[in-house]
C-alpha cells in the first residue's frame, strides 16, 4: 500500500494505492488520526483490494471523527470495492452518521 497526502481548500486528502488489508491497516489509521482538518477525504481510486479489516477501520475512524464534529468522506471508490462495501452495509452506516451530523446543525 502507498499513501499520498495533500491538502486542498482546508480538506485533507489521503490517496490510497495498492492493497488495504490486515497487514497495513494501522498505517492508514495513523495517517487519518494525524490529520487535523475538519474534513478528511479518503480517495480510493487507485485501490486494488480491501479486506474486512480495511472497511472496519474506515467505519471506526468515521465514527471517531463524527464524535469530534469532523467528517470522513470516502471518494472515487472502484466498482469492485464498492460492491463489497454495499454488501456489508458500509454506506448505510456513513449515511446514519451524516444524518446525525446534519440534525445537530
Amino acid at each position: 500500500m502507498e499513501i499520498r497526502l495533500q491538502q486542498k481548500d482546508g480538506v485533507a486528502i489521503i490517496k490510497v494505492l495498492g492493497e488495504l488489508d490486515y497487514s497495513n491497516v494501522e498505517e492508514l489509521q495513523f495517517e487519518i488520526q494525524r490529520c487535523k482538518e475538519k474534513v478528511i477525504e479518503i480517495d480510493l481510486q487507485e485501490l486494488q483490494f480491501m479486506d474486512s479489516s480495511g472497511s472496519g477501520m474506515l467505519l471506526n475512524q468515521a465514527r471517531k471523527l463524527h464524535e469530534q464534529g469532523r467528517i470522513l468522506r470516502i471518494v472515487r471508490i472502484p466498482d469492485h470495492i464498492k460492491e463489497g462495501l454495499e454488501i456489508i452495509g458500509f454506506f448505510k452506516v456513513l449515511e446514519v452518521l451524516e444524518s446525525k451530523s446534519n440534525s445537530r446543525e
